[in-house]
């Protein structure tokens, strides 16, 4: 991993680990969050046995541990993450949960993950919230978290949707922004690094050079767009609040958006796109 690469990644996120969290409030997100949710609480839990074991790589200020490490008592799991700034939060929740005896957090860089981690197992490997498009390498670091999976055990890969990347910029004014998200890099607002973007189509062929089977592809929200306040901390767009600003409207559409998950035609049509995969034991 390059230093400058290294480096601007931990700039990023030092400036949002305080605030990391506030998305929660934030209708837009709300909305995707439930989505994710249900993909791995109906999808992705139920199938995990008794006591397994878990990693959350690049799982920031915990979040998705945390939903995980409560719905799921007998779970053990890592988080690992390269900002330091962001497992502090990640480790006041994890001792506000109560599961601290069960989630370790360690910091350090995706690029040497399976050197760091030697040895260890695990049943469910998560990579959300567009973790893979920061990486300097997605497909080396796809095979280094693949080697971490027990045979049979399953990766749910969260990335940034390249078709709705050139969308977004586009919508927001940004032209140059926009053709460069149609080439596979870049970003959405001026003050991120670039990431990697990836169509559906992308993102198999990476898992299934790491040797992993994908059993599902989506990508969701699908019919209800960000806008560009929802890439600040705080606040709805106009539209946005339009359509999911009051109860009644929000489950309605939730709804529709869950009919749409299951459906892996929608995936190059979402925001991000959600895949799961399988280690199967003859690396197929």
């Amino acid at each position: 991993m390059s230093a400058v690469h290294h480096e601007a990644i931990i700039d990023y996120f030092r400036a949002k680990a305080d605030s990391y969290d506030l998305v929660e409030e934030q209708v837009y997100w709300r909305l995707s969050d439930e989505l994710l949710w249900t993909a791995l609480a109906e999808w992705t839990l139920p199938g995990l046995q008794t006591g397994f074991h878990f990693l959350d790589a690049g799982g920031g200020t915990g979040r998705w541990t945390d939903r995980i490490a409560r719905r799921r008592p007998d779970a053990t799991g890592l988080l690992f993450d390269l900002s330091s700034d962001m497992t502090r939060e990640a480790r006041a929740k994890a001792e506000r949960g109560g599961y601290r005896n069960r989630i370790r957090i360690r910091n350090g860089a995706l690029e040497r993950v399976d050197e760091l981690l030697d040895g260890e197992r695990f049943q469910l490997i998560l990579m959300l919230h567009n973790v893979l498009g920061f990486v300097q390498d997605p497909g080396d670091v796809l095979r280094r978290l693949a080697s971490l999976l027990e045979t049979n055990g399953r990766i749910v890969v969260f990335a940034p949707n390249r078709y709705h990347a050139t969308y977004f910029n586009l919508a927001t004014g940004q032209l140059d922004e926009a053709e460069s998200a149609s080439r596979g890099r870049g970003r959405f607002t001026p003050e991120m690094p670039p990431i990697w973007l990836f169509t559906p189509t992308e993102l198999g062929a990476a898992l299934a050079a790491a040797g992993l089977a994908v059993e599902s592809m989506t990508g969701f929200p699908s019919v209800v767009y960000p806008g560009f306040q929802e890439t600040q901390k705080h606040g709805s767009s106009q539209r946005v609040s339009a359509l999911l600003g009051d109860s009644v409207s929000f489950d309605r559409i939730l709804e529709l958006e869950k009919a749409l998950l299951a459906q892996p035609d929608v995936a190059a049509r979402g925001n991000n796109l959600l895949a799961i995969a399988r280690k199967h034991p003859d690396g197929r």
